[in-house]
């Protein structure tokens, strides 16, 4: 299913989130705060990632001697708004797991005026699928309401349908680079996408292998352009990417 989140709908998800506000003053996600979600303080010190990075994989260089890269063939660049520590890793941490749905929004619209994409001219925003049975415990997507935030601000419809997980992969935490690439192998089906310019969504990016296994099932299914856009980027320090 395509659908198109416009300029009404997000100024009526505010206004709502405002009422609740007021029946529940927010506390920051980071310092615990009361007042905003996130507060300005602990957003001020997000390391958000605005300049010597890859322009293909779109990861920080500072620091790292060498990586491994995105194949571009498939996927023509990942764009991650910020390092994922900190309030971001705290944030998307009570997105993910404690079902802080309302952090979806905040996310997105701080990290708007930092992806910096080579362009925004795509036909859908698609979110990277779970798995039935983890999206069945958790209840939601937290991609999907990223990209319908996302939506909300640039206008590009959301396809939640024309990509799915055909089977179940093991966690990503602790795997080396390689074992994530065979854990993510052909776990992506997409149909539906011909001749359509495709931006994936997902909120971290480590090594970029599940978006690139979803970009190859995009690819394969007919899509012409496939980039990606995250709200975080973990970073490994350099001596664990040549280990791994």
């Amino acid at each position: 299913m395509i659908r198109r989140y416009s300029a009404i709908e997000r100024r009526t998800r505010t206004f709502f989130s405002f009422l609740l506000d007021l029946v529940f003053p927010p506390r920051c996600v980071s310092c615990r705060t009361l007042g905003r979600r996130i507060c300005e303080p602990c957003a001020a010190d997000i390391s958000w990632i605005e300049s010597n990075f890859c322009p293909q994989c779109g990861l920080p260089l500072d620091g790292q001697k060498n990586h491994t890269c995105i194949d571009p063939a498939c996927l023509g660049f990942v764009r991650s708004a910020a390092v994922f520590s900190g309030t971001v890793r705290k944030a998307l941490h009570a997105l993910k797991y404690y079902s802080d749905r309302t952090l979806a929004e905040q996310l997105v619209r701080r990290a708007h005026s930092h992806w910096n994409p080579p362009s925004w001219d795509f036909d859908t925003l698609v979110p990277v699928p779970l798995g039935r049975k983890r999206e069945r415990r958790r209840g939601y997507n937290q991609s999907l309401l990223l990209a319908e935030a996302l939506s909300c601000l640039v206008g590009i419809p959301v396809d939640s349908r024309s990509l799915t997980r055909v089977r179940e992969t093991q966690s990503q935490v602790g795997l080396s680079i390689q074992a994530r690439k065979e854990n993510t192998a052909d776990a992506f089906r997409a149909s539906g996408v011909r001749l359509r310019k495709v931006l994936l969504v997902d909120d971290v990016c480590t090594t970029g292998a599940t978006l690139q296994s979803c970009a190859e099932a995009l690819i394969q299914a007919g899509s012409t352009r496939v980039g990606a856009l995250t709200i975080a980027r973990a970073v490994l320090p350099a001596a664990r990417q040549e280990l791994n």
